[in-house]
């Protein structure tokens, strides 16, 4: 249907942070619009059945949610009334060794600082230690640097400076995460558990590399707080959609943004696919990645040619050399994993993040390293869960869905892209055959079905999500805070006049957190002169009373 419709802001994409943008806006009054290409919102927020078996569900994208109920857009907007539930399993990440030890994360730190005695009573007190001390790190310097718009790197090195906390926390961060393990700890298994936490979150490039020591403080904190909503990641992307639905929104599902209209230098509305005009009085916003937003919606025609320039050398997954690219394995199974290790302790077998194969830190940067060459790793080394041990609404009559992820480059040195076809079967059968080395009850009669997701999968189901890349731009320095996704349009604004950006491709980057909708929020919202319901953080006042 064609036609001319006016609203005070439009929109475009419809994940997860363009909806908590549209959530404070639709809440503050205003007109919203929010236009998706896909029949859905929530992006990656996406639960899906199989078609394989009746009653399994897997998720292709996001499965881990750390913290989300006790974040402030969570609260503010009032999802829980909306019908998302989440589940917190207490054993929270799981690491079974091919020695028939164990290690465990618990949501309490005193189950896990045992665990870890078990190895090394040093490495048990010191992780208690910096459990803490990182703890109100992470909410004093880390939750204000991601939930609020990045401030100029010599502004924050400054303020930061000042405090004891600021200054430990700047010396972390001229490390790598690879040296702040390992002066931290002694135990193989649980430095090689740090690495393989900080790789499968997309942090830069490696853990070797200098700058990334400041992801350990967070890995700390979040490290036992991966959640799940009940009834899939979808119930997220529902709770949002109704939510905005509630205030006013406006939603255009299967409509595709095909220009944005640029008048006089100021976006006034976007034009799509089908011939609609939907005009926004006081702004736009893309939530889509920023090679979309500025070569397609915006064009060239309408931009400097050094931004041009930059949006077109903006780096995406491995090419960036970062590792937002995941193979992903999917299955269904009569019976629920059962390691080995259980003996030494049977926690393992109600661990939520499974850590499967990377029992040194020299394996998880060979993966690494295979990836970045274009090989897929030959000996497998994943991130395992079955989250239908915590969530029964996943599987059928008891049964229960496994999801598996391994380090992946997008394009194959044998083969490019398109070389994953051939692969997809194979692959997905190496890394069954992998986890049942530690879990031997995963044999073929338990299987009732399996299949591989290959990065290309990734990128056709997401069109963000170039090469396979869950950020939406790799985490690489250059492209991280106010670099993000170049400085030239950070805080979310551009050179077009009432265009703004939120989404992956901005501030502080992916994964489900919710940070690039809610700090957009704030700045449009100043911008327009509206009065702020909610309170954000300021860095600058925070920071500023740090001892």
């Amino acid at each position: 249907m064609t036609g001319t419709y006016t609203f005070d802001g439009v929109i475009i994409g419809g994940g997860h942070n363009a909806l908590v943008l549209a959530g404070y806006l639709a809440k503050s009054g205003m007109k919203i619009a929010v236009v998706e290409r896909t029949p859905e919102l929530g992006g990656g927020l996406g639960t899906v059945q199989s078609s394989l078996a009746a009653g399994f569900y897997h998720e292709y994208h996001s499965q881990f949610h750390r913290n989300i109920p006790n974040t402030p857009w969570y609260k503010d907007l009032d999802l829980g009334s909306y019908g998302v539930e989440y589940i917190y399993p207490q054993v929270n990440n799981g690491m079974p060794m091919s020695d028939g030890r164990n290690l465990v994360i618990h949501a309490d730190p005193a189950v896990t600082r045992a665990s870890i005695a078990r190895f090394s009573k040093k490495d048990a007190d010191t992780y208690w230690d910096v459990y803490h001390r990182y703890q109100d790190m992470a909410r004093a310097i880390w939750a204000a640097k991601d939930y609020a718009p990045p401030l100029p790197p010599d502004e924050e090195q400054e303020l930061l400076a000042r405090s004891r906390m600021g200054r430990e926390f700047l010396d972390m961060n001229r490390a790598s995460a690879y040296e702040v393990v390992f002066d931290l700890f002694d135990t193989t298994a649980l430095k090689a558990f740090y690495l393989f936490l900080f790789s499968v979150r997309g942090y830069l490039p490696a853990p070797t590399v200098k700058g990334t020591g400041f992801a350990i403080v967070a890995m700390t904190y979040l490290g036992n707080k991966a959640m799940l909503p009940k009834g899939g990641a979808r119930r997220l992307g529902d709770a949002l959609t109704w939510m905005i639905s509630a205030h006013g929104a406006r939603i255009f599902p299967a409509t595709e943004a095909e220009r944005i209209i640029i008048e006089h230098d100021t976006a006034v509305g976007v034009e799509t696919t089908d011939g609609k005009k939907l005009m926004g009085k006081r702004f736009v916003a893309s939530s889509v990645d920023p090679t979309q937003t500025f070569l397609r919606l915006v064009g060239e025609k309408n931009l400097d040619s050094s931004l041009v320039a930059k949006v077109k050398d903006y780096k995406y997954g491995v090419s960036g050399k970062s590792f937002g690219v995941l193979f992903a394995l999917h299955a269904g199974v009569r019976e629920r994993p059962a390691y080995r290790s259980a003996a030494w302790d049977p926690l393992i077998n109600d661990s939520f993040n499974c850590c499967i194969g990377y029992e040194t830190p020299e394996e998880v940067i060979e993966h690494l390293e295979e990836v970045i060459d274009g090989t897929p790793p030959e000996v497998i080394g994943m991130q395992a869960a079955c989250p239908s041990i915590f969530d029964a609404t996943r599987a059928p009559g008891g049964k229960h869905v496994l999801l598996g992820w391994q380090f992946a480059p997008f394009a194959l040195k044998d083969g490019g892209a398109e070389g994953w076809e051939r692969l997809r079967g194979p692959y997905a059968e190496k890394m069954l055959a992998r986890w049942r080395q530690y879990a031997p009850n995963l044999e073929p009669k338990n299987i009732i079905y399996s299949f591989g997701q290959t990065p290309v999968d990734t990128q056709e189901h997401l069109i963000n999500m170039r090469e396979g890349d869950f950020h939406v731009g790799a985490l690489i320095p250059g492209q991280l805070g106010f670099n993000r996704p170049f400085s030239e349009v950070s805080n979310y604004r551009t050179p077009i006049k009432h265009l703004y950006l939120t989404g992956a491709g901005t501030h502080p980057g992916g994964n489900i957190t919710g940070a690039p909708g809610y700090n957009a929020a704030q700045v449009i919202a100043r911008d327009l002169g509206l009065d702020l319901w909610w309170n954000p953080p300021d860095p600058r006042t925070i920071w500023a009373q740090l001892d």
